[in-house]
């Protein structure tokens, strides 16, 4: 019994040792191939103008490395930083004091300085080089879920009205909104738009699409999902004509005319849907023309159900909940429609995941240039999570896989990176992102 409890504890030692020899020679490549892309980034946004000790890649460096670490504070991070041999060689921070000794090449107040001094889209540049990367990498996070759902939706980023006046204040709370279009089947946030809390989720959907007609024609065929934040019979309308799909629920106050009843239907499909229950199926006509700021929507698919929580969830009091869902779809079965809205979770779980584990809100300074830039090395942080998610042939991503990988870039020494770097073109231009500016 002895010995084959050591011989288990010893396969499961080697293959720790197997996964940690994995990720540090994955670590080290990466690294070695965003030093050419931050490079052109920072070119662009002229990040290096008037910088000679502290570049931009030593910059990023302390920033993926606070990152990814979690530290407590900023200052922590720094201090910890001097201590990870390979990182400060690779950054080119390394330097020699008066009396001889090594020591960082850039002071705290410096590296502080420069995320409020330095553009933030030096950082948020590589950010379409990783998206594209986790696109046509192999492997889907959540490979049930269909690859041509969108999740569009927003969520609230709280800041400190008294560390930063420049906000506006939403209700009693100050703060900064954050609007995402996220893949759910790859995991991977594909825009981003950051404005102030009073502007409303129409203009931001504007901002992101409806003016963007690159986005229009990379969204075609696709289906964006969205929440009443978001319902507009007139913006659902621009989207049929670039033949992007929708759905959302029915706004209560919407003009609806009922043309025809379709039949529900009497099985379910072969999905794991047995919670949903359909209790209408219709053909609607959505508008009034009286509404000279709407439109009216010919044709449109009406699916009314009833879902129940999960077992665990209904445990703990959860009520069903009644859906009144409109769409521009027809080849989905109803049930499939109702589950595609279901799936709109998905980016609530993934709002969570920036903000527990990602530390979104662990701002890197008070000033509109530090917040844009905190929100861009989260979204780098994820992206790089799902990178080396998908190398290491794992289902999903993991709060442990994330500390494993601030472990093991503390351990990289001088020796496991190599010196000669090459630079990589930025060849995804779809990417957007609106940085905040105080008024």
């Amino acid at each position: 019994m002895t010995r084959a409890r050591s011989s288990i504890v010893h396969k499961v030692h080697r293959s720790q040792l197997s996964l940690n020899r994995r990720l540090r020679r994955w670590l080290a490549k990466e690294l070695k191939g965003l030093r050419g892309v931050i490079g052109l980034s920072a070119t662009r946004c002229r990040a290096e103008h008037y910088r000679k000790h502290f570049g931009s890649f030593s910059h990023a460096s302390l920033l993926l490395f606070h990152g990814l670490s979690g530290g407590a504070s900023l200052r922590q991070s720094f201090a910890a930083f001097a201590a990870c041999e390979g990182l400060v060689s690779l950054s080119g921070l390394m330097a020699t004091n008066a009396s001889g000794q090594d020591e960082l090449g850039v002071s705290f107040s410096q590296f502080a300085a420069s995320n409020t001094s330095r553009p933030a889209e030096f950082l948020g540049g590589i950010i379409p080089y990783l998206v594209k990367r986790v696109r046509h990498r192999e492997g889907r996070m959540n490979g049930h879920i269909p690859a041509n759902l969108r999740m569009l939706d927003t969520t609230f980023l709280a800041i400190s009205l008294k560390l930063a006046p420049w906000v506006k204040v939403r209700g009693h709370v100050a703060g900064v909104q954050l609007q995402v279009e996220y893949v759910p089947a790859l995991d991977l946030p594909e825009h981003v738009v950051l404005t102030d809390s009073h502007a409303n989720d129409y203009n931001r959907l504007d901002e992101a699409i409806m003016k963007q007609p690159a986005r229009l024609v990379a969204l075609r065929g696709q289906t964006l999902v969205v929440d009443l934040g978001y319902y507009s019979h007139r913006r659902f309308e621009c989207l049929s004509n670039a033949g992007v799909h929708w759905l959302s629920r029915l706004n209560k106050q919407a003009t609806v005319h009922v043309h025809q009843k379709l039949p529900l239907p009497q099985t379910l499909p072969l999905l794991d849907t047995g919670r949903i229950t359909i209790l209408k199926h219709q053909v609607i006509t959505l508008g009034s023309p009286n509404n000279r700021a709407g439109a009216v929507l010919q044709n449109v698919r009406r699916v009314t159900a009833r879902v129940e929580p999960h077992p665990k969830a209904a445990k703990q009091g959860d009520k069903p909940v009644v859906y009144d869902l409109v769409t521009d779809r027809w080849d989905l079965d109803t049930i499939e429609v109702v589950q595609a809205y279901v799936w709109r979770w998905q980016i609530e779980i993934f709002f969570r995941w920036l903000k527990s584990h990602v530390h979104l809100t662990r701002w890197l300074g008070y000033s509109a240039n530090a917040v844009a830039l905190t929100v861009y090395l989260a979204i780098v942080i994820h992206l790089l999570c799902a990178l080396v998610t998908r190398e290491l042939g794992f289902r999903q991503r993991t709060p442990a896989l994330l500390r494993r990988m601030a472990w093991i870039l503390a351990q990289l020494t001088s020796d496991d990176i190599p010196q000669e770097m090459e630079a990589r073109q930025l060849t995804f231009p779809g990417w957007m992102a609106k940085q905040l500016v105080p008024t």
